[in-house]
This record gives C-alpha cells, structure tokens and sequence, in this order.
C-alpha cells in the first residue's frame, strides 16, 4: 500500500499490520539506507508508517518523483530545489510549488577532473574543449553549468559530451575527451572511477573564481575535495552545493515531525555510515531556500533553532 494520505496523531498509536509507506527516493542508498532503519524503530510507536528505500537510476528524478506523488522524501540539490520551487523546469513547465524543505544537511562537492595532456589548469581553460557534463537536466550538469556562467563561459564556450559514466571512462582512456565534471561525496565511487584513468588531474576552482559565482549563484559556496582521497594529490579547492532533505506538501505535519526529530537523534550512528553528516551546521539545518513544512518547522521551534 502506497502512501496517500495519513491522518496525524500525537499520542502512539497501536500497531497495525498493514501501514501506508512512505517512499525514500535515492540511487546509491548510503544515507538512506539507514535512515530509513531508524525510522522504522521509531515510528511504529508514533505515527502508522512504514519507511521503504526506492532505487532510481537518476538524481535528476527525485524533485518529479516527490512532487508527483511517486515519492515522499529525497536528498535535492539546495540549487535545484530552489529553482523547481520558483521556475520552471525541463521536466515541468510550471514552478513545483509542493516541494517542502525539512533539513539542510551535507555539502557535495562537484568535481573538475581533466586529462594532463589536455593542458586544462583551471576553468577557463575549459573553454572550446571538450568536456563531459553528463546528462543534460541532471543535479551535476545544473552545477556545472552555474559553476561556468560564474566566470562569463557558458556550455556552448565548451564542446559539451552527453555520456554515462561507462561511456566517459572510455572515451577519456582513447583520448576523445579532455574533462569531465562529477558530482559526489568523497570517497565518491564514480569519481575513483574517473581517477583510475590514467593521467587524470583534478582541477581546483579558486576562490577568486568561487566569490565571482557566488556573486550570481549563490547557493554555491567554497568546499574542498580531502587530500589523498583518490590517490596520492592534494586538497583541493572547488564549488560546492548543499543537500536538503526534501519532502512534498501534503504529508501530515506529525509524520514530518518524527522524521526531523529521528534524523537528528540518529545522526551519530548514521555518520558512521556516511561521514558526510559530521558536517551538518546545528544552527543551519533548517536555512531551507524553500520553505519548510511545518513538522519540520514544528521540530525546530521546539529546538530553539528557529523562532
């Protein structure tokens, strides 16, 4: 049984056998997986819900899913949410006014890694060379392209390929590509995949160049890829997008209260499993750039995080 919709209830409730889901839309699963545990010990004594992970093969599926009802929760691009909720987008000619922030999380870097033959030191060294950028409309290829318009280059200043990662790999061994941008949280698996190619250099984005695009997009902020993730190089400076735990309008404002409060009361043992949750800001988590549902909202008050 799908979620539809759940009538909401403070006291706990008693155990039923057969109990609405509520989806969690993800690919790799590395802090679903576990949340989506938690929250199954948590809610039976709190609201009538069962907690599923649903794979998909895109990140660039989760805002459709969520608002069309085929999903309930997602981790969105703070960048994407913002512009699904206020424009449209290339899959929906209207703004996806549904969409409901509950946490501001983890940082993910976007990763500018290039072949050293092809002479690319920085991002305007990008220019008429050909560049990766994966699918068109997917979270990395919309950081990207803001990431570019930043400095004054667009796609079009580049010789953009379309290409899944198999596909990339190869062309960047035969030399039919000079770069390539990934996105990921290190240690990320697509990304020690690119670097496994031999001669592959990360390119850093300076923060000269990071002030220039924060200046027109400024959900992109300074980050930086560990020393030594990916063999022997150094830290690396780069752009970076926040990720937000996003929901859709019409779940009950208790349900959405007992996921915010879950989230944060696991979050030692679900940094175990992604390390990327120890850098979640306490006095950021609910800087939503959409806005909030009210359960999260409602978590937060009680916090004091937010008045």
């Amino acid at each position: 049984m799908v979620f539809i919709a759940l009538a909401g209830c403070r006291a706990p409730v008693e155990k039923r056998d057969t109990v609405p889901v509520v989806r969690i839309a993800t690919v790799l699963g590395r802090i679903t997986n576990p949340l989506a545990e938690a929250l199954n010990k948590v809610l039976p004594d709190h609201f009538p819900a069962r907690v599923e992970v649903q794979k998909t093969d895109l990140t660039g599926d989760y805002v459709r899913l969520i608002a069309e009802g085929n999903a309930e929760l997602a981790m969105i691009q703070t960048d994407v949410a913002y512009a699904a909720y206020t424009q449209s987008t290339g899959d929906s000619p209207s703004p996806r006014r549904r969409l409901r922030g509950v946490a501001v999380l983890y940082t993910t870097p976007l990763h500018l890694i290039a072949l050293q033959s092809s002479r690319i030191r920085n991002l305007m060294d990008l220019r008429g060379k050909r560049v990766v950028v994966v699918t068109i409309g997917s979270p990395t290829e919309f950081t990207a392209r803001m990431t570019l318009e930043g400095v004054g280059l667009s796609v079009a200043d580049v010789h953009p390929r379309q290409m899944p990662l198999e596909e990339a790999i190869r062309a960047l061994r035969a030399g039919e590509v000079d770069a390539v941008f990934g996105r990921g949280n290190d240690p990320s698996p697509s990304i020690r995949q690119i670097m496994s190619v031999p001669g592959m250099t990360f390119i850093p984005i300076g923060r000269g160049q990071i002030d220039k695009i924060r200046a027109y997009h400024p959900f992109l902020h300074s980050t930086s890829i560990p020393a030594g993730i990916y063999g022997n190089h150094p830290e690396i400076e780069t752009v970076g997008v926040e990720m937000l735990l996003a929901c859709r309008d019409d779940l009950p404002v208790d349900l959405v209260y007992w996921i915010t409060r879950t989230l944060f009361e696991s979050l030692p043992v679900l940094a175990d499993s992604f390390p990327p949750l120890r850098q979640i800001d306490l006095e950021h988590v609910q800087a939503s750039p959409i806005p909030l549902h009210s359960g999260a909202a409602r978590f937060y008050r009680e916090r004091e995080l937010f008045q």
